[in-house]
């Protein structure tokens, strides 16, 4: 029967052909607002200047950030693209960036629609921390943007002395690579 009022000509079912384009966009987005999620995932080290306490309170509060965002543009996509959407899958959208476990200091791990995140944490010896975040491509620009709120730091290159496991160059004084997170051999 629908078929038969679709396919009439000036009939009151015509804009359903306008619509059918538009709800395929829906469905193949998933109704957030957001492009398409790559695949995979990355993890990085980096050292910051921070002792373990501060530089887990900041990340965990750039990560409220986040979450807080997420439920902004969430709110403001309550449209009738979203009700369409939700009206096709029959549920609603998985809330972002939700907190799986939290160990301070050492362990801050989410769950996300882009999939897991986590921020392992390792103090340096005679100060300062490694965070090695590990997280989904789509997130990329987050953890990049993260990064420039921390006062990081690069170790000069000390003659000589590099890291076994990746090879970057490193400090005398760290017990712990950077870069990596691995145990430095001292000679």
């Amino acid at each position: 029967m629908i078929l038969s009022l679709i396919g009439q000509e000036g009939g009151s079912y015509d804009f359903l052909w306008y619509l059918l384009p538009l709800l395929c966009c829906l469905t193949t987005m998933g109704g957030r607002g957001e492009s398409p999620q790559e695949t995979g995932t990355e993890s990085e080290s980096f050292y910051t200047a921070q002792d373990i306490q501060e530089s887990f309170g900041r990340i965990e509060q750039e990560v409220a950030k986040w979450r807080q965002d997420a439920l902004e543009m969430k709110a403001a996509s309550r449209g009738i693209a979203s009700i369409l959407s939700w009206v096709l899958r029959g549920r609603q959208s998985a809330e972002r960036f939700v907190e799986k476990e939290n160990t301070p200091p050492r362990l801050l791990s989410l769950t996300d629609s882009s999939g897991s995140i986590y921020f392992e944490f390792t103090e340096v010896e005679g100060g300062g921390t490694v965070v090695k975040a590990t997280y989904a491509r789509s997130i990329k620009g987050r953890v990049a943007k993260l990064k420039t709120e921390l006062p990081l730091k690069i170790p000069a290159t000390p003659v000589g002395l590099k890291c076994p496991s990746c090879g970057k160059p490193v400090l005398r004084e760290f017990n712990l690579c950077p870069y990596c997170g691995s145990e430095l051999i001292k000679e």
